[in-house]
């Protein structure tokens, strides 16, 4: 039987939020030769909030499921969901849509030490090699655009962005189905919002407003929605979901060339390669692995 929290269907939905999120990438970094940081934030954040109350009314006729269950929960979000947005624009200031994605394959390595940290999950055997093969893969692909130090600060960005995106995907997984997934994604950019209100020139910034900005908005708004709920299903682990993010990868690929003209050296050709190599290890080997296990405990009942 069908239903929304089969496995393969929560696969479909985790790479079509990889997808939009890439696509967001490259908007943004395109919208930085124009826009601050804190431009861009404000309206990806006000856009967040409009467009989530307003799926809330046609969906259901009210903004019930939006009101605060938690505020410990949704504070946190919020906080966490600051730091990785600052961090993120800053670092794509100062590096390529392509780079920035090679260095974002360090998050199922960040993810899994936290969440065998703090959600004590269990690691499949083949998460390892999986992630193995990824690491290598987007190390193979640095290397061929690596600067030195003159642009380590921006690769701290992204690591501080990787931290606080992990640190957030663990708190909504924390969360569980206690939290509506409206409620999480309606107040997590409360705090990017309030913040941004401070750094603004209101006026210069509607004289500039182009269609643009806001479907920079729009693209995140329906990654979170799908990335939301298939974190919060008991059928994907923290760390799983994380390791697709390499598919995001190949979408910043295509993005770099079709609007930059920038194409691989063959060193990073490799790693991509590598990079679908992890991705096919995640999808379906330990898919395998979960259903062997499922039937080995239903044999030991």
């Amino acid at each position: 039987m069908f239903t929304f929290f089969n496995p393969g269907w929560i696969t479909s939905i985790i790479l079509i939020g990889y997808f939009l999120l890439a696509s967001n990438i490259a908007v943004e970094k395109w919208l930085l030769e124009s826009y601050s940081l804190y431009e861009i934030n404000f309206i990806t954040a006000a856009i967040f909030m409009i467009l989530t109350a307003l799926q809330e009314l046609l969906n259901r006729g009210s903004l019930q499921r939006i009101k605060p269950v938690s505020w410990k929960i949704l504070l946190l979000i919020s906080m966490f969901t600051l730091g990785a947005w600052h961090c993120f624009l800053s670092a794509l200031s100062g590096i390529s849509v392509f780079e920035f994605g090679a260095m974002s394959l360090l998050s199922p390595v960040v993810m899994a030490t936290l969440a065998m940290l703090i959600l004590r999950e269990s690691q499949s055997k083949w998460i390892w090699p999986a992630i193995g093969f990824g690491i290598a893969g987007g190390w193979l692909m640095m290397q061929a655009d690596w600067q030195g130090l003159s642009s380590s600060h921006y690769h701290a960005y992204v690591l501080g962005a990787l931290i606080f995106s992990s640190l957030r995907w663990i708190t909504v997984k924390y969360a569980g189905e206690n939290v509506p997934a409206s409620a999480m994604i309606f107040w997590e950019p409360v705090l990017v919002l309030t913040g941004m209100l401070f750094f603004i020139d209101f006026a210069y910034l509607w004289n500039r407003i182009t269609p643009m900005l806001f479907f920079s908005g729009v693209l995140l708004f329906f990654s979170r929605q799908c990335l939301v709920r298939s974190y919060q299903s008991k059928v994907t682990s923290a760390t799983s979901i994380s390791a697709l993010i390499y598919t995001k990868l190949g979408w910043t690929l295509l993005f770099s060339y079709v609007f930059w003209g920038t194409l691989p050296e063959p060193l990073e050709w490799l790693g991509v390669m590598l990079i679908i190599i992890s991705s096919w290890i995640i999808v379906f080997r330990t898919s395998l692995s979960s259903k062997i296990g499922s039937i080995e405990q239903s044999n030991n009942k």
